[in-house]
């Protein structure tokens, strides 16, 4: 599919859909908790269905109706077929962790994009609990071997993806006598960790770290009723679209949220945008933008956006700490640059930094990479340079879905062609 998104204004309200990660979380928590959880405000995506397929076939009990999700755990067991965890990270790594304690075999199998992300820390991780475990890259499959144990300890890589360690706390419930896991090296995306641990306490189970460099995980989990926060990834787009076009709120966002793209308000005023916060509804309003140096280290899914904002402002707008962005759903990095380019803009790319040359965009025909970020991200985009064509536009719905629908309400131009 095909996005075209012409010069436009955009003035309006919206809703940003609930975050994926707190979804994906809360979901994986409520199917270890003996009992019936309600998960209000859960996020409809293709990758929040693929979590709940998969932990169906666990053994989970779970029915969606609207944007509330029942899950009945407490009942897991190993699934009769493999299951698809399609291109959602979380899933596959959280599952994986979660397959280890289930006796019996369990096989995960996702897309090729995903495949070809990192999972060998966490590969290692689950052999160091005595548990086979192989992970096939080509065909996108891994096989866990798993066994009940009453206790646990792994020394797990901190520094490739923070998905490792809360997949590996999400499972520590499953162990009578507690999980301990010590981090071999510094842990990247703090944040995405700490909304892990909060999301374990809102179902009972609290992570110590008293022990520095440590995480010891014990007790289990009890059914709750748990409510989503707004998702500041997807917001994020939202934002970026006022200070680039136009005067737009954004509802249901919280300035003391613990997700990582919390970072897009400082960004914004790094910036120059003009951006108020009205009790949980974020306004931002065109002004002129100028560049900024800022560091992605720890909100790195803010790159594509960031991006587009620096093709849209004065100057040249320095992103640091973005090396991590090439192991996404695409190298954002290499697909930033490359749609850019293509619509005259000058970027220069290190391993580590991207610099964006403002001022100089126009319309052209970008790729979206198959990343839900980079579409979103040059959707936006388009609303300023205008007859900005997106390729592969669909696949907004990863995380989503309404994106493109979002765009017109606010009354920017989209045209969807097959």
């Amino acid at each position: 599919m095909r996005a075209l998104v012409d010069r436009s204004d955009a003035h309006g309200f919206v809703r940003v859909p609930g975050s994926k990660s707190y979804t994906i979380r809360a979901a994986t928590c409520a199917a270890m908790a003996d009992g019936e959880s309600v998960i209000q405000g859960a996020l409809e995506s293709d990758d929040s269905a693929a979590a709940f397929e998969c932990l169906g076939g666990l053994g989970a009990q779970v029915h969606e109706s609207a944007d509330v999700v029942y899950v009945r755990g407490g009942h897991l067991r190993t699934p009769e077929a493999p299951l698809w965890c399609s291109e959602s990270g979380a899933t596959f790594r959280f599952l994986a962790a979660l397959a280890a304690t289930i006796p019996g075999v369990t096989v995960l199998r996702c897309s090729p994009l995903l495949a070809r992300r990192p999972m060998a820390p966490l590969v290692d991780a689950i052999r160091q609990l005595h548990v086979a475990c192989e992970f096939d890259a080509i065909g996108g499959m891994m096989v866990i071997h798993g066994r009940r144990q009453s206790s646990g300890r792994v020394k797990l890589r901190g520094d490739v993806s923070s998905q490792f360690l809360s997949a590996m706390l999400m499972s520590g419930p499953r162990y009578e006598d507690g999980l301990r896991v010590d981090l071999a090296s510094p842990l990247v995306s703090q944040r995405y960790v700490d909304m892990t641990r909060e999301c374990m306490r809102e179902f009972g189970v609290e992570v110590d770290t008293s022990t520095g460099g440590s995480y010891l995980v014990s007790g289990g989990f009890a059914p709750t009723s748990y409510a989503v926060e707004g998702d500041w990834s997807g917001a994020a787009a939202a934002l970026a679209l006022g200070a680039l076009a136009g005067d737009v709120r954004v509802a249901e966002l919280s300035r003391t949220s613990l997700q990582a793209d919390v970072a897009m308000l400082e960004l914004l005023d790094r910036m120059g945008a003009s951006v108020e916060d009205e009790e949980g509804v974020v306004r931002v309003r065109r002004v002129p933008l100028h560049a900024c140096t800022f560091d992605l280290s720890d909100a790195i899914d803010l790159l594509p956006v960031a991006c587009a904002l620096g093709a849209a402002a004065a100057g040249i707008t320095r992103l640091t700490g973005v090396a991590r962005a090439r192991d996404k759903e695409s190298d954002r990095v290499a697909s930033m640059a490359d749609g850019l380019r293509c619509l005259g803009v000058r970027v220069d790319v290190e391993e580590d930094e991207m610099r964006v040359s403002g001022g100089t965009a126009w319309g052209g025909v970008v790729s979206s990479a198959g990343d839900h970020r980079v579409a979103m991200a040059f959707g936006i985009l388009g609303a300023v340079t205008g007859n900005l064509a997106v390729d592969g536009a669909e696949c907004v719905s990863k995380t989503y879905p309404g994106f493109w629908d979002m765009l017109r309400s606010l009354g920017v131009k989209v045209a969807l062609y097959e």
